[in-house]
């Protein structure tokens, strides 16, 4: 889909309320001769690291203060900015309701204030038809066993993101949804939305390579690697307001090639951009991942999955122990053993860097995931300020030490110090369509809007004179901005698009605005930030409005839907 995008230019009035600005560099500061102006923040960089701490006995170590806990990033002392404590156990009090008409992807400004929460993805993509209905079994018995204070979202990858139930702070609605979501999730199609991994004829080995040519199995790999890989930053983008830990469960059968174990080269030499992106927007947005592999226990090669033996389960994380007591055949094809500990070592990979745990090896998928939840019972955040960041790709390990004698810490290993991205109209166009088609709200850029319905016939629609009236406020976090001469400028994509009631996309303006504000106006700015007044005309079959908006410099997305029918 082709996304044209016009081009407003627009000089922020002065009429603010005068605001101070917040500690930042000066605006008069001088700086070195640069190629390029310099990038203001309107935050600066935080590193966020959510650690779960536990007493010897395996409960969550409580009363801890921010004075309890040392970081260090290679080594060097870092102060601790930011600390706060989270637990499932406490909801925080609800914000007033919006004003009529008003609509956010601001969770605190919609009164829903919460911490902590999980989301379970169960991957048809990456996971054999098999283990599909072995996997979603184990979801909905665990599903069965919910508890009040858990938050929990369960999102379906396959192919594109299918939202059976996010989470929620209305505790009255919370097992109602859940029940619908089990049953949603019991009719999941096993054919819907086939993609690469539907069919169990012939060697499944071959399957995941792809079969056919060696360019067809680079395509297939690549769509696969390159889908789910989004999908996580999607979902890093959906969370990313939400305070506190976040866990992902990545209910899957993981990626076998990805770190090259099937191939001469280092297959994700082609990835590495895409799997640094990836990490970096999932520490960033403070969300660990916790693959669970939907295989359960694996028999060795050359067996069924069906033979093995539930006796030999593990109950611990990341387990290479407890297969069933049988000799492969000799014809068994060695590389799938390969090929399994590839899989194994990408999921530990993914959950180290992210501070989540893998599990594998394991018959009881259930307990898993009773265990990753647990993980969100109490969690610590602790916030630092990286000083002298090179932005040249460098891997900064943490590590967090806590004053209190028998408490174990588990957290993410480290943070990327990643180089700015570079304007790509390609990208930039490719995030704007999918954000515009995903279901799930990014919530990086802050939006607010209020929308009226006009009609000069009446309460009633007119066809082609019903207007929309949108008053879009758009914050200042994640939106960068560059002094040009006394000039701060910046530039945003805002789409503003109606979908009928079937999803189909009607025409609507897609802008580019470009900021250019004087020192004054950047000051109120910082603090009030981008207002935008729109109206739209609309079609007699427009059901909803969606609108996203993007950062050009740190490529941030906001996005919040209008239902009409709520007007």
């Amino acid at each position: 889909m082709t996304l044209p995008i016009r081009t407003a230019r627009v000089l922020l009035p002065l009429a603010f309320a005068a605001f101070p600005i917040p500690s930042q560099t000066p605006a008069n500061q001088s700086s070195p001769p640069t190629s390029e102006p310099p990038v203001i923040r309107a935050t600066t960089r935080l590193v966020q690291v959510s650690v779960v701490a536990r007493d010897k006995d395996g409960s969550p170590a409580e009363g801890l203060k921010a004075s309890d806990f040392h970081v260090t990033a290679d080594g060097r002392p870092q102060k601790i900015a930011f600390f706060s404590v989270e637990s499932t156990g406490h909801v925080p009090a609800a914000n007033p309701p919006l004003p009529p008409h008003t609509f956010t992807n601001l969770l605190a400004a919609r009164g829903e204030q919460m911490n902590s929460i999980t989301v379970v993805l169960l991957d048809l993509v990456n996971t054999k038809m098999t283990d599909r209905m072995y996997a979603r079994q184990q979801l909905i018995k665990y599903l069965g066993e919910i508890q009040p204070q858990d938050r929990i979202g369960v999102y379906v990858f396959n192919g594109h993101i299918r939202v059976l139930h996010d989470y929620t702070a209305d505790m009255s609605e919370l097992q109602r949804k859940i029940a619908a979501a089990t049953e949603r999730l019991s009719n999941v199609s096993q054919t819907e939305e086939p993609g690469a991994l539907d069919h169990d004829n012939g060697d499944f080995a071959e399957m995941l390579r792809g079969g056919g040519s060696p360019q067809e199995r680079e395509f297939f790999m690549r769509n696969r690697v390159l889908g789910t890989l989004e999908v996580f930053k999607f979902i890093a983008a959906h969370l990313a307001q939400v305070p506190g830990r976040k866990n992902v469960i990545w209910m899957s059968g993981g990626f076998p090639t990805l770190f090259g174990y099937e191939h001469e080269s280092n297959f994700s030499d082609d990835f590495i951009d895409e799997i640094d992106a990836t990490v970096r927007a999932l520490s960033d947005a403070n969300v660990a991942i916790y693959p669970i592999d939907a295989r359960g226990l694996v028999t060795p090669p050359g067996f069924d999955a069906s033979r093995n033996s539930p006796s030999g389960s593990s109950n611990g994380p990341s387990a290479s122990s407890g297969r069933a007591n049988t000799r492969p055949p000799r014809s068994a094809n060695r590389s799938a053993s390969t090929r399994l500990a590839g899989i194994h070592e990408t999921m530990d990979d993914l959950a180290h860097r992210t501070g989540g745990r893998a599990y594998y090896n394991t018959n009881d998928l259930a307990k898993a995931i009773h265990d990753a939840v647990s993980d969100s019972t109490l969690t610590y955040t602790l916030g630092f300020y990286p000083e002298n960041e090179k932005y040249n790709r460098e891997f900064h390990k943490i590590k967090v030490e806590v004053e209190r004698s028998h408490v174990n810490l588990h957290y993410r290993s480290g943070y990327l110090d990643l180089p700015e991205s570079r304007p790509d109209d390609k990208l930039r166009m490719a995030q704007l369509r999918d954000a515009l088609w995903s279901p799930l709200e990014a919530t990086e850029l802050g939006l607010t809007v209020q929308a009226n319905l006009v009609s000069p016939g009446g309460p009633a629609r007119v066809v082609g004179e019903t207007s929309l009236n949108l008053a879009l406020n758009i914050k200042p976090d994640g939106i960068a901005i560059k002094l040009e001469g006394d000039r701060y400028t910046g530039r945003l994509d805002v789409l503003m698009i109606p979908f009928d009631a079937r999803g189909n996309q009607l025409d609507g303006p897609e802008d580019t605005i470009d900021l250019k504000m004087l020192s004054e106006t950047y000051k109120k700015f910082t603090v009030t930030g981008v207002p935008l007044n729109k109206t739209l005309t609309l079609s007699p079959r427009a059901a909803s409005v969606r609108i996203v908006v993007r950062d050009a410099g740190s490529g941030m997305i906001g996005s919040l839907t209008v239902p009409l029918k709520d007007l």
